[in-house]
């Protein structure tokens, strides 16, 4: 079991100990040995290096000024261009399969102005149609789908379900891959449907 009760409680009290901010391989060999579940990544520690630096985070005693500006401005952008690379990979996501809509299932045929469609909601990513006429709802996620995502999608279900006065609208929720309660919830939903996609690269030499 953990000595610490948060990640946050960790990167705190091994800055306190260490009398400067730890580097990011001593930061995540804590991590993992204390949190091995954890989804950590080296923005995150750029998130702490950051919000440290600023006062956002205050540790008693630790001087942050031990911490040189330009390797916050270095993580900064780094954590920017990662949150770039995933809207980035979202979009192509979204136009690359609104124009093969029947690549997620055979037969789906999006709507008439079926691309971020909208409703009292929020927008949907893609609302289409299956062989049978019924409509299925899209939902797209660059990377892994949290659960939180079902709860989006089910939100744009249960909202077409009022304006379109039917209970026979179905949910597919497309991702890279799927957290293990997001697996869960869609068994027992008989309604929603999870794809996975993956991405390949094709390499052809030009010189």
């Amino acid at each position: 079991m953990s000595e610490y009760r948060s990640i946050k409680e960790l990167v705190i009290e091994t800055c306190i100990s260490e009398g400067e901010f730890p580097s990011y391989e001593k930061i995540t060999t804590l991590v993992l040995q204390n949190f091995p579940n954890s989804k950590w990544q080296k923005t995150h520690y750029a998130w702490y290096k950051s919000k440290i630096k600023t006062g956002n985070i205050v540790i008693p005693g630790f001087n942050s000024d031990s911490i040189n500006q330009n390797d916050v401005d270095d993580s900064e952008s780094e954590v920017i261009d990662t949150i770039e690379a995933s809207l980035s990979l979202e979009k192509d996501l979204h136009q690359y399969l609104a124009q093969r809509v029947s690549e997620i299932e055979s037969g789906l045929e999006l709507v008439e102005d079926g691309v971020e469609y909208q409703i009292d909601a929020g927008r949907i990513d893609l609302l289409a149609k299956d062989n049978s006429g019924k409509l299925v709802v899209i939902e797209l996620k660059a990377g892994k789908a949290k659960d939180s995502a079902i709860g989006q999608l089910l939100g744009y279900i249960g909202c077409l379900n009022l304006e379109k006065n039917t209970e026979e609208i179905r949910g597919i929720l497309v991702a890279s891959d799927f957290d293990q309660r997001v697996i869960f919830a869609a068994k027992g939903l008989p309604h929603l449907k999870l794809v996975k996609y993956q991405v390949s690269f094709e390499l052809h030499e030009i010189t």
